[in-house]
Order: structure tokens, then sequence, then C-alpha cells
């Protein structure tokens, strides 16, 4: 009974590390939307473009916005991964529940929300 059970562990373990990853390279990828989100306005208020800062410093907000969304499924990611082994004696039937992570979607969408900021450039 405990070779399956750490063998479930194992793959529930990977769902979550990889989710963590996700959710890693998310927080990047925001940071970097933001900040070219937030030079395109800078550059549009030198021009005196106002209509077109107006709708770049809504991509800025909107941008921040999902940074900070990401951050926190970052810290979400962290502690389902961190915690188990650190307040059970056994994490590994916390890990093999984690095996319905590969079943369920993901839960940011970047494909959208990046189109999305484009858009509103």
């Amino acid at each position: 009974m405990e070779f399956p059970l750490n063998i479930l562990a194992l793959f529930g373990f990977v769902a979550a590390l990889l989710r963590l990853t996700r959710a890693a390279v998310s927080v990047l990828r925001r940071g970097a939307e933001a900040f070219f989100a937030r030079e395109v306005a800078e550059t549009r208020a030198r021009r005196g473009d106002i209509t077109g800062m107006e709708k770049a410093q809504g991509a800025v907000m909107h941008a921040r916005r999902e940074r900070r969304r990401s951050l926190g499924l970052l810290v979400l990611w962290a502690a389902l991964v961190i915690l188990p082994p650190v307040l059970l004696p056994s994490p590994a039937p916390v890990y093999a529940a984690y095996n319905v992570l590969w079943l369920l979607p993901r839960l940011d969408s970047w494909r959208q929300s990046t189109e999305s900021v484009r858009n509103r450039l």
C-alpha cells in the first residue's frame, strides 16, 4: 500500500511543482507587460496624445492587476508545495491528492490577458 501511495505522491508533487513554475513565469511575464505598458503611457504623454495616454493608463492598471493576481497564485502554489512536509509527518497522502491537478484546467489564461493588454494599447 505504501509504494502506490508514494508513486501517486510523486506525480501529485510534480503536478503542483509544474503549477508553481508556471506561476513564477507568469509573474515575470506580467511584470514585463506592466513595464512596457507604463513606458507606452509615458511616451504617449510626452507626445501629447491624450486619448492614447488614457488608453495606455488603462492598460497599465490592467497589467498591474494581473501581476498582483499572478503573484497571489505564486504564493498559493508555493504554500501548497512547501507546507505539507512542514506541517505533517507524512505528506504523501496530501501530495497524492494533488493528482487532481492534472485533470483541472490552469487558473491563469495568459493568452487572453496578453491579448487584452495589447488591445488596450
